[in-house]
């Protein structure tokens, strides 16, 4: 994960959703009722009077639909919200310039009134819509909805995203799509229980940890302190407990599910790491380094693509090149795919992704204005918690996976 729980996808109720591919439209609605009926009674836990909003995109009306009727079913009041790519490009890359700095108030004020939020895409091909948009429009939209990030730890707010591998996200991550669909599913479907056992397991180990390193073959190798900061677990599904707790992101779940992350102490990193291969603004990056000194990144190069780097922070204010955060993934139905593709999701099992820049939700000092940050993989690495190695060459050890 980009720390993808972004301006982006909150403030444009565009979550991450569920395809279903060519199958039959029998078996698509057979299979969306089953889904929905998942997500509305074990991921959220909708109860009766619970206010519910469905957010998606054209693309996925059947689903949102699916959802609407279960949620309806269980007791909630809801609510549907459709979004386009058009209004969408329309917003981020037409509209005149000063219209970004409105300050989405009323959006604020309907959220505090919301218990569940279930969100799918809200568009369908994002690198149409977001390429090409000069990185200070999307800073300066990300400033006006601050006031949405200001609240949101302070409403009840519950939910989840619902991941959608499109055939656009497929090409992406130069991939086939019957590949990425495949192991959509699989990830779907995989044992929850081990994923949040083993999730809890590398919880309480992450928990007040006074030193992790990270390192890999490329060349990383960086440490750093978790401290007193709270150290979340997504494994898919907001129990009850989890939708009393005060920070917004223990109330909230991913689908495919599976990751540990935190916001370290920021000024406890020092090292480097090394990028051989990732993406920024849908474009190669190749051959990156970060030089971290006392939590702030002291040296950037790389070999191709560097500039894009440059171009996405310059726009921001704050500590935006202060250490924001640590993941690891949890689970084992996703892969990290180089050599044929590429393809690094945040929540596959050993999956290392680091961040600098904006770490409020996650309890973190760096406040940046526009929330922005930038996501740095880690392939291949390897992670000790004080001295006990729990990632070994990108896969989990025996030391999360043994114990129950």
């Amino acid at each position: 994960m980009n720390h993808s729980l972004t301006r982006r996808s909150l403030t444009l109720g565009a979550a991450l959703g569920l395809v279903l591919g060519s199958a039959p439209a029998t078996a698509q609605k057979a299979q969306h009722a089953t889904l929905a009926k998942r997500i509305v009674t074990t991921s959220v836990n909708i109860q009766p009077g619970d206010v519910v909003v469905v957010a998606g995109g054209k693309h996925n009306i059947d689903m949102m639909e699916a959802l609407a009727v279960e949620a309806t079913m269980a007791g909630g009041l809801v609510t549907m919200f459709l979004n386009s790519d058009r209004v969408t490009r329309t917003s981020v890359a037409k509209a005149d310039p000063k219209y970004l700095d409105l300050v989405p108030t009323y959006f604020a004020n309907w959220l505090e009134d919301v218990d569940v939020w279930i969100g799918l895409p809200g568009v369908e091909d994002p690198k149409a819509i977001f390429a090409d948009v000069p990185e200070d429009r999307m800073a300066r939209s990300g400033k006006a909805a601050q006031v949405i990030f200001d609240m949101i730890n302070d409403s009840g707010l519950r939910g989840t995203f619902i991941a959608y591998p499109s055939k656009q996200e497929a090409a992406e991550n130069q991939l086939d799509f019957a590949t990425l669909e495949g192991m959509h599913w699989k990830a779907l479907n995989a044992d929850y229980q081990k994923i949040s056992a083993h999730g809890a397991v590398l919880k309480r180990m992450l928990e007040g940890a006074n030193e992790v390193r990270v390192t890999s073959p490329a060349g990383t190798d960086i440490q750093f302190s978790v401290g007193d900061r709270k150290v979340f677990l997504d494994d898919g599904i907001v129990t009850a407990e989890d939708a009393k707790q005060a920070m917004f992101l223990t109330r909230w779940a991913s689908l495919p599910g599976g990751a540990v992350f935190t916001a370290p102490l920021e000024t406890s990193a020092n090292g480097q790491v090394v990028v051989p291969k990732t993406r920024c603004r849908y474009q190669p990056m190749t051959g990156a380094t970060y030089e971290f000194t006392n939590g702030k990144v002291t040296k950037f190069e790389a070999a191709a693509g560097g500039e894009c780097y440059q171009e996405t922070m310059a726009p921001y204010t704050g500590p935006k090149e202060m250490f924001a955060s640590l993941q690891i993934g949890l689970n084992p139905g996703l892969e990290v795919i180089e050599e044929g593709g590429d393809y690094r999701p945040g929540n596959a099992a050993g999956m290392v992704w680091l961040a600098i820049g904006d770490n409020a939700l996650l309890g973190g000092a760096n406040a940046v204005g526009g929330q922005g940050g930038f996501g740095i993989p880690v392939t291949n690495a390897t992670v000790e918690i004080d001295g006990k190695v729990v990632v070994r060459n990108g896969e989990l050890t025996t030391a999360v996976m043994a114990e129950q």
